[in-house]
């Protein structure tokens, strides 16, 4: 899981040593200028937004835009703050706005200066700490002495939390925070220049996203879902993350190692949430503040925060049930690198967690994708752009070719890109057979042998194409699998008959006595009992034992499987 992206906002930020001009203009608010002041620029860009707030990503386009008002900043209302701090995290200077200048096409830049006194330079010099904070509502600069880690657990830093701004809205942002260093200064300021441009500016959001998919199988009568809510939430939270003074302490490049400790104020009280309904998706959402479930030895805690999911089998009213089930915050059989399976975790800011939960009439199964949203340079789609139909991350593989990517999209060891549409229709829907399919390929060939799984777009179901995934037999060992009725059987794509990545079905004598040639065996009257289409359509040999056969059961898949 290459962790759809949010983990800050990028911002782009020029420091000028030398008082800067602007024109005035009925689009620009500003201060007077002073005689001796440096200032620090950065340009935001709200891209396609619908709302009067700054998306924040830089104007050149090098973070993907994140999604909605889940990365936006309020600048018309100055709903922001910028501070300068020396290497011991002692505050130096607060950033004073010097203008706000909407240029019309979408953009904001934000010119904010320092006094240019001896202590300034002296920072901007030998080393220094920008600290940017977002959509907090309400602040108050540091005092003398304060520290970084004090500014993030004063009490302006809270927030409270409620059920109402589980749904975001232009009076609900994000909190946000973010911390640039220059260990040893800021070079161009060093060298004598007049302007540096000082990079990016990863921000942190205090909040998580938690998105629940309910699936249903194997029901007589279609189940309604009534609610769905987190049994254990917190009443308060902070805008910043605990005991992060350095921008290498959330942004490494990896989103496990992103991770950061949970940061809630002692008096929290325990609240349950709930989750809403989004009628396009038909997700359960809701974003929610930081939650400890687990105790400093990774055990659950007694009040971990559970998602609970309430619904009905049938009309109550006339002989239905009502029912429910619970999903942990725990990793399930098929967790990221590192981490075990069952393994329970925090609910932890600027983390997207999406679960997929399949009720079969039985038991509850889940999945879960764990996304940090990137910095707002937002890297999940609380940053990363993602695909529509799959989720997937849209991304760039090796080459700089566009791909997808499904998992981790941090970890490099299971990043691996995905290639969507066969050579012909990169990324689209095909019609095969009077439905709907997208493929999947693992080369950016499209080739036949890397065809990795297809989606319908009708069913909205994923096909495996591995053996164990499209036929759903248990693998034993090696090419050995038991299928339904526990029977050992040998899965094979081209002894006896190999066509359009068909799968063999033969009983597991039957197989090694064809393949090792054994004596004593009338080696041409044995044959697979079964055969499967791509799609894991099971069907007796004598249905394609021949390659004729099979193709015209297949019909216009041949095409894009030989």
């Amino acid at each position: 899981m290459k962790p759809d992206i949010i983990h800050s906002i990028a911002v782009c930020l020029a420091a000028f040593a030398l008082p800067f001009m602007v024109a005035c203009s009925s689009q620009e608010e500003s201060l007077p200028e002073v005689e001796s002041s440096i200032q620090a620029v950065f340009t935001l860009d709200m891209g396609g937004a619908a709302y009067g707030k700054t998306r924040a990503t830089p104007a050149d386009g090098e973070y993907n835009p994140g999604s909605g008002l889940e990365n936006f900043i309020d600048l018309p209302q100055r709903d922001f703050r910028c501070y300068l701090y020396g290497l011991n995290n002692k505050p130096v200077s607060a950033l004073e706005v010097a203008s706000i200048y909407h240029s019309g096409d979408k953009k904001y830049s934000i010119r904010l200066r320092l006094k240019d006194t001896e202590e300034v330079k002296g920072a901007l010099t030998t080393g220094c700490r920008f600290v940017f904070l977002a959509n907090w509502g309400s602040y108050v600069d540091p005092a003398p002495g304060m520290t970084i880690e004090e500014l993030c657990t004063a009490s302006f830093a809270e927030f409270g939390f409620s059920q109402q701004k589980t749904q975001l809205s232009d009076k609900n942002l994000i909190p946000m925070y973010g911390v640039k260093e220059f260990e040893r200064g800021v070079p161009d300021f060093i060298d004598g220049k007049e302007v540096s441009d000082i990079g990016t500016l990863h921000l942190l959001r205090a909040y998580a996203k938690v998105d629940v998919n309910v699936i249903f199988k194997d029901f007589e009568d279609v189940p309604v879902v009534t609610s769905v809510s987190l049994t254990h939430s917190s009443s308060k939270g902070y805008k910043a993350p605990a005991n992060v003074t350095e921008e290498k302490q959330y942004v490494t490049g990896s989103w496990f190692t992103d991770y950061t400790s949970v940061n809630i104020p002692d008096d929290a009280a325990d609240i349950a949430l709930t989750l809403t309904k989004n009628e396009q998706t038909g997700h359960y959402v809701a974003y929610v503040p930081e939650y400890r479930n687990v105790d400093d030895q990774g055990e659950p805690v007694d009040s971990r925060s559970r998602i609970r999911i309430c619904f009905t089998v049938g009309s109550v009213e006339t002989g239905g049930r009502e029912a429910e089930g619970y999903v942990d915050f725990r990793y399930s059989d098929t967790p990221p690198a590192g981490v075990l399976p069952g393994q329970y975790f925090d609910i932890a800011r600027n983390n997207w967690y999406k679960f997929d939960v399949t009720a079969n009439g039985k038991d509850i199964e889940w999945t879960v994708d764990v996304i940090p949203f990137t910095s707002v340079e937002l890297d999940p789609d609380l940053g990363l752009e993602r695909e529509e139909f799959t989720g997937y991350i849209i991304g760039k593989d090796g080459q700089g070719r566009d791909c997808w990517y499904d998992g981790n999209y941090y970890d490099p060891a299971t990043a691996v890109p995905l290639y969507l549409g066969p050579k012909d229709n990169h990324g689209k829907f095909v019609s095969i057979n009077g439905k709907e399919y997208l493929l999947v390929y693992a080369d950016y060939e499209r080739t036949v042998a890397n065809l990795d799984h297809i989606f319908g777009k009708e069913n909205r179901k994923k096909y495996l194409i591995y053996p164990a995934g499209r036929t759903g037999y248990e693998n034993v060992n090696w090419a050995y699998y038991l299928n339904d009725l526990k029977q050992h059987v040998w899965l094979d794509e081209e002894l006896r008959l190999k066509c359009c990545r068909t799968l063999n079905e033969w009983d597991r004598l039957e197989y090694s006595a064809v393949a090792y040639n054994w004596e004593g065996y009338d080696h041409d009257s044995i044959n697979p009992r079964f055969w499967f289409d791509i799609l894991g359509n099971r069907y007796p040999w004598p249905e394609g034992d021949t390659v004729e056969k099979r193709k015209a059961i297949l019909g216009e898949w041949v095409q894009y499987l030989e």
